[in-house]
């Protein structure tokens, strides 16, 4: 299946009439754009002012992303939307952070496998620890693709990373523990918790695939859904295949908030 460029509101509006709401979106690539340093990324004003007036507007928001909780919340800045950090293996819903169980040994193992795979820093790669899980991001590299290939023999040649699961996002390798907990799931548990009947789900990456996903199976349990791809040059083409509509960029996402809000206020 291709996805449609969503260029109107009005595929969206049946949808909209399935209460309590839901927004999950993904933040990097989606509400933010893309920048070399990871840390210097910022959501876009306009996207966090358009969260915030749909929330008055009754609209359950949820924030699944790849940052830790303490970085999602400080990127973001809105204390009523909830947020799935780390790709599922940290939430922050009501004011409390929730953890799965097992975890306990990851951030040690995150140590011994940074000491493992050093020196990265040399081909350009920047190590980011995020408690249980680590990400080498390769996008400032000179020679990208041998940045890549030097992480992936790293990681191959370190002993504790062989208790990881391995996944690739935009210039990004990950490891987490190997514990079924994904945006997937992560996306399950807060349509759950928040008891949501129609969801309107974004995101921009390969990682966001397992989200719609998600989508499509709360659709066979009666919660009305779509999956929107947040398509870029760096796209890959399984995103598209996933979503059911595309719209370009973190401008698209903007624009896209705003007609949701628009369509709202009508009713």
């Amino acid at each position: 299946m291709t996805a449609i460029p969503l260029t109107y509101i009005d595929p969206l509006r049946p949808l909209l009439n399935r209460r309590p709401l839901g927004l999950f979106s993904d933040i990097d690539g989606t509400l933010s754009p893309i920048v070399e340093r990871p840390e210097d990324a910022i959501v876009t004003p306009r996207c966090r002012t358009l969260l915030k007036r749909l929330i008055r507007e009754g609209v359950r928001v949820a924030l699944i992303t790849g940052r830790t909780v303490e970085m999602a919340r400080s990127m973001v800045e809105i204390d009523e939307a909830a947020y799935a950090a780390n790709h599922g293996l940290e939430f922050w819903i009501g004011g409390q952070v929730e953890s799965p169980e097992g975890l306990e040994e990851s951030p040690a193992l995150v140590e011994r496998i940074v000491a493992q795979t050093q020196p990265l820093d040399a081909v350009g790669v920047h190590v980011e620890r995020k408690g249980p899980a680590v990400a080498f991001h390769y996008r400032r590299a000179l020679d990208r693709d041998a940045a890549r290939a030097a992480i992936l023999r790293a990681i191959d040649s370190s002993e504790a990373a062989q208790r990881f699961a391995v996944s690739e996002g935009r210039m990004v390798i990950e490891l987490r523990p190997d514990v079924p907990e994904n945006k997937g799931t992560a996306a399950l548990v807060l349509a759950r918790r928040l008891g949501v009947e129609g969801i309107v789900c974004l995101g921009d990456d390969r990682m966001d695939i397992d989200m719609f996903e998600a989508v499509r199976s709360l659709r066979d349990q009666g919660v009305e859904g779509v999956a929107v791809a947040v398509v870029s040059a760096e796209s890959v083409p399984e995103l598209s295949a996933a979503a059911d509509y595309t719209v370009d960029g973190v401008k698209g996402v903007e624009w896209l908030l705003g007609e949701l809000l628009r369509a709202l206020a009508e009713k």
